[in-house]
C-alpha cells in the first residue's frame, strides 16, 4: 500500500506570498521602467522576505508535499502569472543595468578624453611638459 504525499495544509498563505510576490515584481518592472530609481530600494527588504516564504513553500513540494486538488488549478494560474512577472522584472532590470554599463562607460571616455594631453611644441622642438592650452592668434598681416 503505498502512502499518500502530505498535502500543503493551507494553499491560502501560499497563494498569498506568491500574489505579494508577483505584485511587488510587477510594481518594480514598472519602476525600472520609468526611471523611478530611488523607489526601488524600499521594496528589496520586501521582495527577499517574499522569496525566502516562497522558497520555504517551494521546498515543502520538494518533499512529497502536494496542493489538494481543489487548489492545483489555482496554483497553475499563479504560478504562471508568477513566473511571466519574474521574467519581466529579469529582463527590466538587465535592460536597466546594461544602459547604466553604457552611461558609466560613456562618462568615463569623455572625461579620459578631456584629461588626454594635448602636444605642444616648445622653442626647442621638443613637446612640453606645460600641457596648459591657451588662445592663440595668428598675424597674418605680414
Amino acid at each position: 500500500m503505498a502512502i499518500a504525499a502530505p498535502a500543503i495544509a493551507d494553499a491560502t498563505e501560499l497563494f498569498a506570498v506568491a500574489g505579494d510576490l508577483t505584485g511587488l515584481l510587477e510594481r518594480e518592472t514598472r519602476l525600472v521602467r520609468t526611471l523611478q530609481i530611488a523607489e526601488i530600494a524600499p521594496l528589496q527588504t520586501d521582495k527577499a522576505r517574499l522569496v525566502e516564504l516562497l522558497r520555504k513553500f517551494l521546498k515543502q513540494f520538494e518533499g512529497g508535499a502536494k496542493l489538494p486538488p481543489s487548489a492545483k488549478q489555482k496554483w497553475g494560474v499563479l504560478g504562471q502569472r508568477l513566473v511571466t512577472a519574474a521574467a519581466e522584472n529579469e529582463r527590466a532590470l538587465r535592460i536597466g543595468r546594461t544602459a547604466t554599463e553604457r552611461l558609466i562607460g560613456a562618462v568615463i571616455s569623455a572625461v579620459r578624453q578631456s584629461r588626454r594631453p594635448h602636444a605642444t611644441y616648445s622653442p626647442k622642438k621638443r613637446a612640453s611638459s606645460d600641457l596648459t592650452v591657451a588662445g592663440v592668434a595668428l598675424d597674418r598681416r605680414l
